[in-house]
């Protein structure tokens, strides 16, 4: 019997060595740059030009109407009305042209100008924050940190 289970495992093809699972490659964004006090918050650049989109002229109005209100609240109607177009179309146009929603753009906006205020000035963060258009402290510094990668005290600290 020990002969016949020999003669039967000798016959087995020899086990196969294992090699190592191929790892997929994982395609992933380059990381943002890092931040310049001098130009902003990053901004995604937008693509080539294509069809669509709203045009220089509109887009220009656009940005004049919030850096001029940009203390105040800014709607996308409000935006919409102030170059002639439905809410829709308005936003669906703007991300086409700038590469992000009205709501991001006008946010980063806000920010920026924080970011000035907060290396020129010796404001508290509670004033700069209702001077940009914030409903209060803590939204400032939340989108602050989101969009800088800092709190608005250490970029303070840093640009002085």
């Amino acid at each position: 019997m020990l002969s016949t289970l020999t003669e039967q495992t000798s016959f087995m093809p020899a086990a196969q060595p294992q090699l190592p699972m191929p790892v997929p490659r994982i395609l992933s964004a380059p990381p943002l740059a890092p931040l310049d006090p001098a130009h902003g918050p990053p901004v995604p650049a937008p693509g080539p030009r294509t069809r669509g989109g709203l045009p220089p002229k509109m887009l220009r109005r656009v940005r004049e109407y919030i850096e001029a209100h940009l203390d105040e609240k800014i709607s996308i109607e409000s935006l919409a009305d102030a170059i002639g177009l439905s809410m829709f179309h308005f936003a669906r146009a703007f991300k086409q042209s700038e590469g992000v929603t009205p709501h991001d753009y006008l946010i980063r906006r806000r920010v920026k100008r924080a970011m000035e205020l907060l290396a020129s000035t010796d404001l508290p963060l509670s004033e700069i924050a209702v001077t940009v258009g914030f409903s209060d402290q803590s939204h400032c510094a939340r989108r602050f940190r989101e969009i800088v990668g800092v709190c608005p005290r250490d970029y303070r600290w840093s640009t002085r």
